[in-house]
């Protein structure tokens, strides 16, 4: 495989991104390339080149190979979360508001968050979203974070050993709009 570049995201690179965010929900398969849910896929695509929403291109980087855009890493201070997610979820999604106020936090103050990881499956495991990861433990540290954190769906035991592998370790369990999540932390 050719190298890629990491770079900081864009808000042209809008449309790439919310597909990323909802692969992470599982609302979207890059075989199909069809969002399964259009409305959700609009929303995302204008939070994305917004600036001050949660799922904003300002807080991820993104792989791109050869001038394509291949992956993506959403990251942020967790001092942010609690009120970008509100903030997001009370303009572009006012209809799930319990869901938001339900749902536990996925991070918090003190610690650096790496939110969604996504790569499409034809430049998986050739190190790109070990490299998106590596970078943004790389910006955490960068801001003075000493902890990183994150979340993976508990039933993808391939993404948990992805992230021990560099070093992340199962803290807790969180429950997110309804998934199951194994929180996980890496120490700097």
């Amino acid at each position: 495989m050719a190298d890629y570049i990491i770079r900081d995201a864009r808000p042209d690179d809008a449309p790439f991104l919310a597909k990323c965010i909802m692969a992470g929900m599982h609302f979207y398969d890059f075989e199909t390339d069809v969002p399964d849910d259009a409305d959700i896929y609009e929303r995302l695509i204008e939070s994305e080149r917004r600036e001050d929403l949660l799922y904003s291109f300002r807080y991820t980087r993104v792989a791109e190979l050869d001038g394509v855009t291949v992956g993506s890493l959403l990251s942020y201070p967790g001092e942010i979360y609690k009120e970008m997610r509100h903030k997001t979820f009370s303009e572009l999604w006012p209809d799930m508001a319990q869901m938001d106020a339900d749902s536990e936090m996925e991070t918090g103050p003190g610690e650096y968050y790496l939110d969604s990881l996504a790569v499409i499956p034809s430049c998986r495991h050739h190190g790109i979203g070990k490299a998106l990861l590596l970078d943004g433990i790389r910006k955490g540290s960068d801001l003075g974070y000493d902890q990183i954190a994150l979340v993976a769906d508990s039933e993808m035991q391939h993404l948990i050993r992805l992230y021990e592998s560099i070093g992340f370790v199962p803290a807790d369990h969180r429950h997110v709009f309804g998934v199951d999540f194994q929180r996980m932390i890496y120490k700097i």
